[in-house]
């Protein structure tokens, strides 16, 4: 087996070959790894070191200083794809580093994008009231997020119905469900790449302010309107899954 192929499993690779922010995160981390690897650092040290350069970028970016914060973001969106390269590559898996893992995940979604927020309120180039969106839509979508990342069912589209299908395609564990729903894989798709830390809306505010803070209101209003319209759909989606 290859190297790649162990920290990048095939699975893996099926699951993100369509969310090119993904696929180029994990290009640009190699060099992190391989440094890792050589100083033989722990999965979960590497997990630490992203807190604090995740931190670090959330107060940067409320100071307005733009281009220090989206340094560390970069740093930080790196190291949360080599945490569980080096994890695979040493065949090491623990509890702690799931938690963590989906710790900083859900920080990473409040803190930056509010951050930025803060930031660009602060030089005039948003309303308060996009700040109070951006808290709200990022706290709606954590909230919901472990219910996308989990599942509960057995992976077996045969005994589900056209609309269940489409429910239970959007957990990421449900590959063959995903496979069976082609509206299911769509959502799913576009969910990944505009609503999470690994979509187009949050690395287009990252690049967008290392040049022009002005470029990454749009973006921002992008990742506001698509994590509302998750919560929104996962909260009918729970009551559909009641009534039945």
């Amino acid at each position: 087996m290859s190297i790649i192929n162990k920290i990048y499993p095939v699975e893996i690779r099926n699951r993100e070959i369509l969310s090119p922010a993904v696929i180029l995160i994990r290009i640009i981390s190699l060099p992190l790894f391989f440094v890792s690897v050589l100083f033989r650092f722990s999965p979960n040290f590497i997990s630490f070191i992203s807190f604090i350069t995740l931190i670090l970028s959330g107060i940067f970016a409320s100071l307005g200083e733009f281009f220090i914060s989206s340094i560390f973001m970069h740093l930080t969106l790196s190291l949360d794809c080599v945490d569980g390269q080096i994890a695979r590559y040493k065949d090491k898996k623990s509890i702690l580093g799931q938690k963590l893992e989906s710790m900083h995940g859900d920080l990473t979604l409040i803190i930056y994008p509010l951050s930025v927020a803060i930031g660009l309120f602060s030089s005039e180039l948003i309303s308060i009231w996009v700040v109070l969106l951006t808290a709200l839509s990022s706290s709606i979508y954590v909230n919901w997020r472990g219910v996308l990342s989990l599942s509960s069912i057995n992976d077996d589209p045969s005994d589900l119905t056209f609309l269940k299908k489409i429910i239970y395609s959007q957990q990421k564990p449900n590959e063959n469900i995903r496979d069976k729903s082609f509206i299911g894989k769509i959502l799913f798709i576009l969910r990944m790449n505009t609503a999470t830390q690994a979509g187009i809306p949050f690395y287009l505010i990252v690049i967008f302010l290392f040049f022009s803070p002005s470029s990454a209101v749009l973006p921002l209003q992008m990742l506001i309107i698509s994590q509302l319209f998750i919560g929104l759909a996962l909260l009918v989606g729970k009551v559909i899954m009641k009534s039945e």
